[in-house]
């Protein structure tokens, strides 16, 4: 009995709020409704966004929508084959207010003019290599069988209507290009030079401007052909929807002659000037770790949202962060004081950027629809070209499927993960990439090591009975979306290093190891992110017989927001970390951006676990008092197991009876210090396989401090001796 009160204790002390933070009510149940909020509406978006597409005419997985004229009017293009499918007039896009608009594509907000719904380039094969910025204008960049193509479209409004126009340069090719400007047409003639087409029962009249090129009005469609050349060519063609008579005549007279698209591929004039200082809180914890809190500028002029899903740096110790709602932000003065900490918006316009990750100074960022380098070229503060690194992932059109977390192996090949094509690498040129191990539901955490150890971590519910951390193996299987037994899966999915019940973690971040020489005793540790429960965990991992297992213990901290990403500062040596809030989570913050910095104090943090053939050895990063650290009544074991199947969870099920629902107590026979003075191994009455072990402690440290938490962890083989794993 003493020893099931002493789990209890300690259970209700795990994740206690030591850093003086507020999260949301832990004994309230989230809801729906917690997650209505429509600000993303009154965002300044930039003069693009990133997203899946939804038109009258089909939905694109990787849209871009382009803001026109101060506003007045918009276009939609399809990424995957460089075609404008649709143009519109009025508000640019609309934003669900569930779940912050993050779960949703945006709408088109304004009244569509006209749309393509067929590839503008027929069957030739398309690659789209980048969109350059310069102020508001944007110029597209694709190469189209063997031709590289600058494409820029702008919009005139005017008393006398909306026109809306497109420039292309067409660099030199060998083979004719077919380029489609219309389809659907169910009228077609002929004025004045002008093609005029009905599409929709709107009139559509059309001017092409070229030399060496022709139009075509084919039976339902109309087409400009481009001959090969061995020169560049320039072609422009205006929409003048609804218009005719003197207001057409009006329209054309004003629109302007092509532009050179080369001048706007050059770096144009900054579009958010402004840096916005914040203030910081540093911690003032007592122990081995304090917690500082970096201010995040929530209000800001562009009413962006500061949803931080993504974070690293710069050599010089600028930190770039990433948001869910597509921002890159800079991070300057992350300096010991903290005192001077600033603000500025980079980048604006990516799909639900969720990782972020810099090379050589080079800053890559992970989106639903591809990973982009932003270069700045001009050095003023702003990224002027997005260039495409690799855009071969499957952009799934829906809302509950983010492709999430950006990490880098010893070779240089990247990493992320989703739910549809599980964790996917890219090789270091980004020009190929596969996926290697599949079956995780609803996947926001992954971690690759200096060792080159790659983790991920599903989300709980169907066929995922719990929380856990998956060393991944090339070709593994993870279990969503039902078993698949072979000879070598018994199971039906291959098992996770370790499980996590919710005390320990409800909803997974990522992975971090410690590379940092400012770190003490845990430098060459994994940590893991609770984005549920806004918590730092310290994993412990062994390997028997090529098998890895292991078990994670809860640092004493509450941070503002469900933390994803951590990195370690090249500059202060210390760990950044970001997160955000959406559902199931105690974040009380949309974003945050935090400092654990370690003070060198006392830590007591147990740092190794392994198991033996009569029980488990901890490792603690501190010596210990031999007579509480030797008392078997101040530790308490139970076990259980987790049923998998195609229900939300599971319950606990007794490990001497699986129809059982309930967890065990093992009864601890000894314990015994070891001479190094830091390493108790407890005795345990019987060691097996088991899903879930619960180890709980109260001892002291050697100088006194206490040590009460609880280690929860997996094993999968018990050594047959007391050899040890690695």
């Amino acid at each position: 009995m003493l020893r099931i009160m002493l789990a209890l204790v300690i259970s209700s002390l795990i994740g206690l709020p030591l850093c003086g933070q507020v999260p949301m009510d832990p004994g309230k149940t989230w809801k729906e409704a917690d997650s209505i909020d429509d600000r993303w509406n009154e965002t300044d978006l930039g003069p693009f966004l990133a997203s899946v597409l939804r038109t009258p005419a089909g939905v694109y997985p990787k849209g871009l929508s382009i803001h026109l004229d101060k506003g007045s009017a918009a276009v939609g293009y399809n990424l995957q084959n460089g075609s404008l499918q649709v143009a519109w007039s009025g508000d640019f896009l609309s934003f669900s207010d569930r779940r912050y608009g993050i779960t949703s594509a945006p709408s088109i907000a304004g009244t569509v003019l006209f749309q393509c719904s067929t590839p503008a380039w027929g069957k030739a094969p398309v690659r789209y290599l980048g969109t350059y910025q310069h102020g508001t204008r944007v110029v597209l960049s694709y190469q189209v069988a063997d031709a590289t193509i600058l494409e820029s479209p702008t919009a005139q409004q005017t008393d006398d209507g909306t026109v809306i126009s497109r420039t292309l340069q067409v660099g030199p090719h060998k083979t004719p290009l077919h380029w489609r400007l219309l389809d659907k047409v169910s009228k077609l003639s002929s004025s004045d030079g002008l093609l005029i087409a009905t599409q929709g029962g709107i009139q559509i009249p059309l001017s092409i401007s070229g030399a060496g090129m022709s139009s075509a009005a084919m039976a339902d469609a109309i087409e400009v052909e481009l001959p090969a050349s061995s020169s560049q060519q320039v072609v422009k063609v205006s929409y003048y929807p609804g218009s005719s008579g003197d207001k057409l005549a009006g329209l054309r007279a004003a629109t302007p002659a092509a532009e050179d698209l080369a001048l706007l591929t050059k770096p144009g004039p900054a579009l958010w000037p402004q840096e916005i200082a914040t203030s910081s809180q540093l911690g003032t914890e007592e122990g081995p770790f304090q917690v500082d809190t970096i201010g995040v500028p929530f209000e800001n002029p562009f009413g962006a949202l500061m949803f931080l899903a993504g974070h690293d740096f710069f050599s010089d110790g600028t930190l770039a962060a990433c948001t869910m709602h597509g921002d890159v932000w800079l991070v300057t003065g992350l300096d010991d004081k903290l005192d001077n900490v600033r603000w500025r918006r980079f980048a604006t316009g990516l799909h639900q950027s969720m990782g972020l990750r810099i090379i050589k100074d080079r800053l890559y960022v992970l989106g639903k629809d591809q990973i982009t380098i932003l270069h700045d070229r001009d050095g003023n503060g702003e990224a002027d070209y997005y260039e495409n690194f690799n855009s071969a992932g499957q952009t799934s059109i829906g809302g509950h499927d983010f492709a999430a977390c950006l990490e880098t192996d010893p070779d240089g090949n990247f990493y992320y993960i989703r739910a549809h094509e599980g964790v996917v690498r890219v090789s270091a040129d980004g020009t190929s990439s596969r996926s290697i191990a599949t079956g995780f539901r609803n996947p926001v955490g992954l971690g690759v090591g200096p060792n080159g150890v790659i983790t991920a971590t599903p989300q709980e519910g169907t066929w995922t009975p719990a929380s856990c951390i998956i060393e991944i193996q090339e070709g593994g299987y993870y279990g969503f979306g039902g078993p698949q037994k072979t000879e070598a899966r018994p199971l039906g999915y291959d098992p996770p290093l370790c499980w996590m019940p919710r005390l320990q973690d409800n909803s997974s971040g990522g992975q971090i190891w410690v590379t940092s020489d400012k770190w003490g005793p845990l430098k060459g540790q994994m940590l893991h992110l609770s984005y549920g429960q806004c918590a730092l965990l310290v994993v412990m991992r062994e390997v028997i017989d090529e098998r890895s297992q292991g078990g994670t213990f809860k640092l004493p901290y509450l941070f503002k927001s469900g933390v994803m990403r951590g990195r370690f500062s090249p500059t202060d040596g210390q760990l950044y970390l970001t997160g955000l809030r959406g559902w199931q989570t105690l974040a009380a913050d949309d974003g945050c951006l935090e400092r654990l910095r370690y003070t060198g104090q006392e830590s007591n943090i147990p740092q190794q676990l392994n198991v033996t053939p009569t029980g488990v050895r901890i490792r603690f990063t501190d010596r210990l008092d031999k007579a509480s650290a030797s008392d078997p009544d101040n530790y308490a074991v139970d076990w259980w197991n987790y049923r998998y199947s195609k229900e939300y969870g599971s319950k606990d099920y007794k490990v001497s009876d699986s129809r059982q629902p309930g967890r065990e107590e093992v009864y601890v026979e000894d314990v015994r210090l070891l001479p190094d003075g830091h390493t108790v191994e407890l005795i345990l009455e019987e060691i097996r396989p088991v899903m879930q072990m619960e180890i709980s402690f109260a001892i002291k440290s050697a100088t006194g401090q206490s040590i009460k938490n609880s280690i929860f962890n997996t094993i999968h083989k018990v050594p047959e001796s007391n050899s040890r794993g690695r």
